[in-house]
């Protein structure tokens, strides 16, 4: 019985795995937990889908200077990229000590919020 409580929960949770042609002309898309490459803030806004299937995950890598940095106490909030373009926000639990201008790679789970901003939740940034 415990069994099938456990089976009955990991299958809730299961994503959908998008097909490799979701990726063709998209190099900083991945499947979940896979390395893309980064995109610049200049060239994001060509490889941006308008919207992922609701159980499925897609990760997204991008690089670019820090313009916002802020914490609630519990989870850091790191923004790149800024107007006109495409403006990108990773939601993670550590900074690494990155400041406002310093150049960084973030990488986690797409989420486009509209047409000019993208989540990534999580989200892991790192130094460039």
């Amino acid at each position: 019985m415990a069994l099938s409580a456990i089976a009955g929960a990991m299958s809730v949770t299961a994503q959908t795995l998008l097909p490799d042609s979701f990726f063709v002309d998209r190099p900083a898309f991945s499947q979940p937990e896979q390395p893309g490459r980064p995109a610049s803030c200049e060239d994001i806004a060509a490889q941006l889908p308008d919207s992922v299937p609701e159980d499925s995950r897609v990760d997204m890598a991008i690089a670019g200077s820090v313009t916002l940095i802020r914490t609630d106490g519990a989870l850091w909030y790191v923004g790149i990229c800024s107007d006109p373009g495409v403006r990108v926000l990773c939601v993670t639990y550590s900074a690494n000590e990155l400041k406002q201008g310093d150049k960084v790679v973030l990488r986690g789970g797409y989420n486009r919020q509209d047409r000019r901003h993208v989540l990534l939740d999580p989200c892991l940034a790192s130094p460039e």
